[in-house]
């Protein structure tokens, strides 16, 4: 029976340096290959299923975005993934797929603000649930910030999440107008920060959920003009900001292997709605982690 790993086994598993390498080998390796995930809602929730595979191994995640979950003190991101053995079907890996998510996104968000050159100086982040957490957990390992703002509309997460991690709470017009690096964490339907207040050359990572989720307005779009993202085909299919929006879409995996692929305009963007070679990437890794073990 393959282990199945918690949120608690993998916090004291994974080493997010290790982890944002292994997703950029993963991204430039010729062996990893995903399928287009397929997805459904209801109503405001979401599922999707995702799958991504070397010659060796099979990576298979179940995962569904839950809104109203907060309200009952239930996770927002729910699901399993599993990691198969290509050539005699068994399963040699089974992980949570909730504190995987947010491992991921957070490490790829790390190399994309890397690639971005948006590494240091003040970190912005809008939203107080689980993305902003991983977020925060990830990019303070992986930076080299000084300063760290929080906003939210939800005050006393936001305190508890700023105690945590030595962030200053701020409303979110302050935020945008102070922060060199911007993480919208958020699950908001309209902009929560608007790109007028945006400064001159700063980055902005969008890591809401896909529509009708909306984090980027028209203006911080236009200023952009040439968005990375985590896939093409998912945020221009899924991202309800990019679906008429004239922008040009780089990959991550474009990104690294030709550094001036995405040529930004006043401010450097990142979208990320999620791609099965994040989780192969995620799940090959900590196999290998538990293998050095």
């Amino acid at each position: 029976m393959a282990p199945r790993l918690d949120e608690r086994q993998l916090h004291a598993l994974i080493d997010p340096r290790e982890l944002v390498e292994a997703i950029a080998a993963t991204l430039l390796s010729p062996n990893a290959h995903e399928k287009p995930r397929t997805a459904a809602s209801n109503g405001e929730s979401w599922l999707g299923l995702m799958l991504a595979y070397t010659r060796e191994r099979y990576a298979v995640k179940i995962v569904g975005v839950y809104p109203h979950n907060s309200l009952r003190g239930l996770p927002t991101v729910r699901g399993t993934a599993l990691l198969i053995d290509a050539e005699t079907g068994d399963t040699v890996l089974e992980v949570d797929a909730s504190p995987l998510t947010g491992w991921r996104t957070a490490a790829a968000t790390a190399l994309a603000i890397r690639l971005l050159n948006a590494d240091r100086g003040v970190l912005g982040v809008v939203g107080a649930g689980v993305q902003a957490r991983y977020h925060l957990e990830v990019l303070l390992r992986t930076a080299r910030f000084e300063r760290i703002l929080l906003a939210s509309r939800t005050h006393q997460k936001a305190a508890a999440l700023a105690r945590d991690y030595g962030a200053e709470p701020v409303d979110t017009s302050t935020l945008a107008r102070n922060s060199d690096t911007l993480i919208l964490a958020t699950t908001a339907k309209q902009p929560p920060v608007k790109g007028e207040e945006i400064p001159e050359g700063a980055a902005v990572a969008s890591i809401g959920a896909p529509a009708p989720v909306h984090e980027l307005d028209t203006l911080t779009l236009l200023r952009a003009r040439c968005m990375l993202a985590d896939t093409r085909h998912g945020v221009a299919s899924e991202a309800s900001e990019a679906r008429n929006a004239a922008i040009e879409i780089v990959e991550l995996r474009e990104a690294l292997a030709n550094p001036a692929a995405c040529q930004p305009g006043g401010i450097k963007l990142y979208k990320s709605v999620g791609t099965p070679l994040l989780d192969l990437a995620a799940l090959l890794y900590i196999e290998k982690k538990l293998g050095e073990g």
